[in-house]
């Protein structure tokens, strides 16, 4: 009878761990995006960048999903997602997505282009959102980005367009300014290279599918945002992206600037314990 007992509850244990960490293929807007959901409370949405996917968030993935309900998903085009065949708006996908998974409000974070979905979303649908964080945010209709970041694009979309996407431009994208890790640890490094392999390098092949975020621009929509907004941007990041966090510090009504010391462009896996920190004192602070 113990032993009955003990079954059952391990079976019910297993269950449970089950049905609060999932993931799964929603069909919406047109395409189909892989998501992952843990945990219980106020919905979170994890939103990674360019060229990346859901894995980006690995280190904070447990911490958050204990204090949240997380979502992280693969954007349109990245990862197990479907493929993007034209230009197409990621704000509609998450939009969709949220609704897919009946989700009335959230908080938001992006890294890069996912900080861009992000804002862009806020601008767009106030009432869904709670809370934002912009992680080393890139921004559409910005246009002062560097010399310096403009060649690197120049030279990964010149290579992969003529080349494709293999050994030798995986490696040159790695170096980068937008992918270079300066003080993550293996487990970090080695996350990421598989992450980069396994990208199909479709927009660097084909820039013309690359998200496209309509009219007025995000830059355009900055002052529109009324929920709260952290920027984070790692103090060895692009000075682009330091330049658009200054924007966005000035033209977001609601908003404060955190730099991350000694972290790139991809600080929440550069110092993932220094941006967990400063992103959960954020959100547990009250408006």
């Amino acid at each position: 009878m113990r032993l009955s007992t003990l079954l059952s509850f391990c079976l019910l244990l297993t269950w449970t761990v089950r049905a609060q960490n999932s993931s799964s293929i929603a069909a919406v807007n047109g395409t189909k995006l892989y998501y992952e959901v843990a945990g219980r409370g106020e919905a979170l949405v994890f939103i990674h960048s360019i060229a990346l996917d859901t894995r980006v968030w690995d280190a904070q993935w447990s911490v958050f999903s204990k204090k949240f309900k997380a979502i992280r998903y693969d954007v349109r085009g990245y990862g197990q997602s479907g493929r993007a065949h034209d230009p197409h708006d990621p704000t509609e996908d998450l939009k969709a997505l949220l609704d897919y998974l009946k989700v009335e409000k959230a908080h938001l974070v992006g890294q890069g282009m996912g900080g861009n979905i992000a804002l862009n979303f806020a601008a767009k649908y106030p009432d869904r959102v709670l809370k934002i964080i912009s992680v080393d945010t890139t921004l559409d209709g910005f246009a002062d980005y560097t010399a310096d970041f403009n060649a690197t694009l120049n030279q990964i979309v010149d290579l992969a367009s003529h080349r494709g996407w293999h050994d030798e431009e995986q490696a040159v994208w790695l170096r980068s300014p937008l992918t270079r890790l300066y003080t993550a640890d293996d487990r970090a490094i080695i996350n990421l290279s598989e992450i980069i392999a396994d990208y199909h390098g479709d927009h660097f092949i084909n820039p013309r599918i690359n998200p496209d975020f309509g009219s007025p621009s995000t830059l355009q929509l900055l002052s529109k945002i009324q929920n709260p907004l952290l920027i984070l941007v790692g103090e060895k990041d692009e000075e682009s992206m330091h330049r658009i966090a200054k924007i966005l510090e000035a033209q977001v009504p609601y908003s404060q600037k955190r730099i991350i010391k000694g972290a790139g462009h991809l600080s929440n896996m550069d110092k993932p314990k220094n941006f967990n920190h400063l992103a959960l004192s954020f959100l547990r602070k009250k408006p």
